[in-house]
């Protein structure tokens, strides 16, 4: 039988057994002429007693912050109602980032990455594995909405309910929810952010009349349209150019 790993005369102070698995080996030299492995016949002792084990030595324990614990364990109990209402509608809106349903967790990891300062010029080394469908920045905005897909269509699963206006949502989520307070967070990345042209963006994450401060997309630079404002920053937006 093979031995714990660490103890290769078995437990210790036992030293019966540890001069037998000596004296094995030493025989060994006896008839062997090229190097040999053999089977010791006896099982190792365990030891153990009854005590209980731990181990000496502290290892570091992972971080996660207060708000990306709060939004997973939304995101846990919310979960079974968004399967329920997608099995009873037969369809979803959650997937426009490329990421499915079961790469949630990825999905979690990116926006928190982002709210917590990782920037815009690249997909979190966090978030990796799905096929995300979209390029940086804009692929924040659709990471975004199927959170948002989540819990929307979680919450109004109910067979029969009265659905809630669309500024019932918004209210519930940006001042009752842990999402709200990552969304927000993004934002402020945004508004922090060196280039201005992501402040389009922000629009896109925060309702209006939700965000403090000016618009949520920002204003529009003078002498120029809003068409025309948005067409001149969409190549940057979807990673055609910087």
């Amino acid at each position: 039988m093979p031995f714990p790993l660490g103890r290769p005369l078995g437990v210790a102070d036992n030293p019966e057994f540890q001069r037998d698995v000596l004296r094995s080996a030493l025989q060994l030299l006896e008839t062997a002429t090229e190097p040999t492995i053999a089977d010791y016949p006896h099982e190792a002792p365990d030891g153990n007693g009854d005590g209980v084990w731990a181990c000496a030595i502290e290892l570091p324990t992972p971080e996660m912050s207060e708000l990306e614990s709060s939004v997973r364990t939304e995101v846990d109990l919310l979960m079974p109602r968004y399967q329920e209402a997608r099995r009873s509608r037969g369809r979803t809106t959650f997937g426009m980032s490329g990421a499915t349903i079961d790469e949630i967790d990825k999905v979690v990891s990116f926006a928190i990455a982002i709210a917590e300062g990782s920037g815009f010029e690249q997909v979190p080394a966090v978030a990796s594995g799905p096929n995300w469908r979209h390029r940086m920045p804009i692929l924040v905005r659709f990471v975004v909405e199927d959170l948002r897909a989540l819990y929307q269509e979680a919450v109004t699963s109910e067979a029969g309910s009265q659905p809630p206006s669309q500024r019932d949502i918004h209210t519930w989520i940006f001042q009752e929810t842990a999402l709200g307070r990552l969304l927000k967070q993004i934002a402020q990345q945004i508004t922090d952010h060196d280039d201005p042209r992501l402040r389009l963006m922000r629009g896109f994450i925060i309702p209006e009349g939700f965000w403090e401060g000016d618009h949520s997309f920002g204003g529009i630079p003078a002498g120029m349209t809003a068409d025309e404002y948005v067409r001149s920053i969409r190549p940057y937006l979807i990673g055609e150019n910087t």
